[in-house]
């Protein structure tokens, strides 16, 4: 008689299940059965099995920084020297690279006319003079009436006027320098005609000498009106200087801050237009040093450090570069004491326990230390 192939299968497999039930271990009633392991055992082969990771002690330290400010050196006053009245220049008693005072004299232009109408206004004036002390004594011995002397000071008081205008105006043919200073290019030389409101000369007034660079809108709040600078120019000269004005608005289309630093320069070695880097001394204040490897991102994109709590638990720890130094950041918003992971951040999670591996002691820096490279604020 043929068996069939299906009832073969069912036989084999009820053999199967039968031979695993009569060799296997039975539990009654939630018991353990011989050999197996406590609830305490559990656990301790679960916190044999945490994920290790390295940590490092993180101490903060002090940081003494400093904010770098590129620019250019401007000197304090630049005057163009404009003739107010037009003429011949006559002379130009100054030469380039020399030194002036306020009121010194600068130009000549010629007076043409300007003589004879001075004669002739001073003529007239003592003509109105004549006829009013004449009128007056007739008016005295009865010979004319008192309302001729009213017209008669007035024609006085017009031709006193006429004089004060044409020596106004000879006076404007002497161009005198407003402020003490050097003259510089650009100069009109003898025989030019100059209107008015064209350069005689050029005087530059170089003491004080400024440093005029631009600071962006998130660093311009470390900076104060007042504060020292070390300025050096890419000549080599160096100097100190305090940071004289701070613009109240950015710069539109930049969104940087216009900042003045004022340099003495009695001897004259800061010229005008150089460039010039000024490092500004930061206050000292306290951040971590970490290694850039020791950063990493959270599920937002924030930048931070994972850090190992007390119990042992990840936690994700927002931080703010705010330098750096040589092959190191540092960093804020960490405690003043913190377990940073050193290896493994990548691969463990928020909230998850593990089993923290101490690294062996490497101090970055001192404990004192300097961030020497500062923060570059570019010049338009």
């Amino acid at each position: 008689m043929r068996i069939r192939f299906s009832y073969l299968i069912a036989v084999t497999l009820a053999a199967g299940v039968s031979y695993y039930m009569l060799t296997g271990k039975t539990v009654i009633g939630g018991q353990p059965g011989a050999g197996a392991k406590t609830i305490t055992e559990r656990q301790s082969d679960t916190a044999e099995n945490l994920f290790a990771v390295q940590v490092e002690l993180h101490q903060a330290r002090v940081r003494a920084s400093q904010l770098e400010v590129r620019g250019r050196t401007e000197a304090d006053t630049i005057v163009e020297v404009r003739a107010q009245t037009g003429g011949i220049l006559e002379k130009r008693l100054v030469e380039k690279g020399q030194s002036v005072a306020a009121g010194d004299l600068l130009c000549t232009i010629e007076r043409g006319a300007r003589q004879a109408n001075l004669a002739k206004a001073t003529a007239s004036l003592k003509q109105a003079e004549i006829d009013l002390q004449a009128q007056a004594r007739l008016v005295d011995r009865g010979y004319a009436a008192k309302n001729d002397i009213a017209g008669l000071e007035a024609s006085l008081d017009a031709a006193k006027a006429v004089v004060a205008e044409v020596e106004l105006e000879l006076s404007r043919t002497e161009i005198r320098a407003p402020i003490a200073g050097i003259v510089q290019d650009p100069l009109a030389d003898a025989g030019d005609v100059l209107a008015a409101g064209s350069t005689c000369v050029t005087v530059i007034d170089s003491d004080p000498m400024k440093v005029i660079g631009q600071v962006s809108e998130r660093e311009i709040a470390a900076l104060a009106e007042g504060m020292g600078a070390d300025v050096r120019l890419v000549n080599g000269v160096t100097a100190s200087g305090v940071i004289d004005y701070i613009a109240p608005s950015a710069d539109p289309d930049t969104r940087t801050f216009r900042v003045e630093i004022r340099l003495a320069n009695e001897d004259g070695r800061i010229k005008d237009g150089v460039t010039a880097l000024a490092n500004v001394p930061l206050p000292a204040s306290k951040a971590h040093l970490v290694s850039s490897a020791y950063l990493t991102l959270d599920d937002d994109g924030r930048i931070g450090v994972q850090i190992v709590d007390e119990e042992d638990i990840v936690r994700f720890q927002p931080v703010e570069v705010i330098g750096a130094d040589r092959d190191a950041l540092w960093v804020g918003g960490l405690a003043e004491t913190a377990r940073v992971i050193t290896v493994g951040q990548d691969y463990v999670l928020a909230g998850q326990k593990v089993k923290p591996m101490q690294a062996q002691a490497a101090s970055l820096m001192p404990q004192a230390a300097t961030d020497g490279s500062g923060s570059a604020a570019e010049v338009q």
